[in-house]
Order: C-alpha cells, then sequence, then structure tokens
C-alpha cells in the first residue's frame, strides 16, 4: 500500500446511493486525502479494491449484489486494501453487531448519519501510523 506517516490516505468510497457516496467522498477530500474510486455494491467494491489497491476502504452494509461485510472479508482475504471501515444505518435489523464486525477484520464501524469530526479523526488517525 501506499500509505506513509503522516501523509495522505488512499481511499476507496463504496455506497449503494450516489448522494451518499458523493458526501462521504467530498467529506474524505475535505480532510486532505485521495478519494482514488468509488463503488456501488459490494462486488464493484472487491473489484476497485483489486485495481487500485487503496488504503482505506470506506463501504456501507446494506448493499444490493453483495453486502459490505461479504465483501469486506474478501477484500482482507485478498490483501488489497489495509483497512475497511464498515458504515451504516440498519446493521442492527441485518443481525450484524459492531463487535462481531470489529473482530471479523473492520477497522472501525461508522453508524449512519456519521459524525463528520469521528470520520476526520480516524482518517487522521489512520494516517499517521507506519505503513
Amino acid at each position: 500500500m501506499s500509505e506513509k506517516t503522516g501523509g495522505q490516505l488512499r481511499v476507496l468510497v463504496v455506497d449503494d446511493q450516489p448522494a451518499v457516496r458523493d458526501v462521504v467522498a467530498d467529506t474524505i477530500r475535505f480532510a486532505g486525502h485521495d478519494v482514488v474510486g468509488t463503488a456501488s455494491d459490494g462486488v464493484e467494491a472487491v473489484e476497485q479494491a483489486a485495481l487500485l489497491r487503496p488504503d482505506v476502504v470506506l463501504m456501507d452494509i446494506n448493499m444490493p449484489r453483495q453486502h459490505g461485510d461479504e465483501a469486506m472479508r474478501a477484500i482482507l482475504a485478498a490483501g488489497t486494501a489495509r483497512r475497511v471501515a464498515l458504515m451504516s444505518g440498519e446493521w442492527r435489523s441485518m443481525g450484524l453487531t459492531r463487535e462481531g464486525l470489529l473482530k471479523e477484520g473492520a477497522a472501525a464501524f461508522l453508524e449512519k448519519p456519521f459524525n463528520v469530526t469521528e470520520l476526520f479523526s480516524l482518517l487522521e488517525k489512520w494516517a499517521a501510523e507506519p505503513a
């Protein structure tokens, strides 16, 4: 991965709602990081992660074709992203737990609508960590 200590992260943003995807991407850019790509479902996320090899994948859970938690497992198993952070407003109704997702490898979990300050803090923390 191309992550540098204290540097700019390369982020892949995944959400099936274009407006959410755009807002999240703009927020990441505002924080000084590079959005290297976007995807609208888990299948695209796995493909884009393999192609782009981002430092971070920030991904919704409830999406068509393949849910984010399933795509996270595939991306982490393939080693095509350093971190996968999940976000959702519907995770409880899907029978998922925050603790379970973190145990499965999620670097973080953001509940939608998420606090922008929380996202900024996570990005800053990850950018400061050695590659």
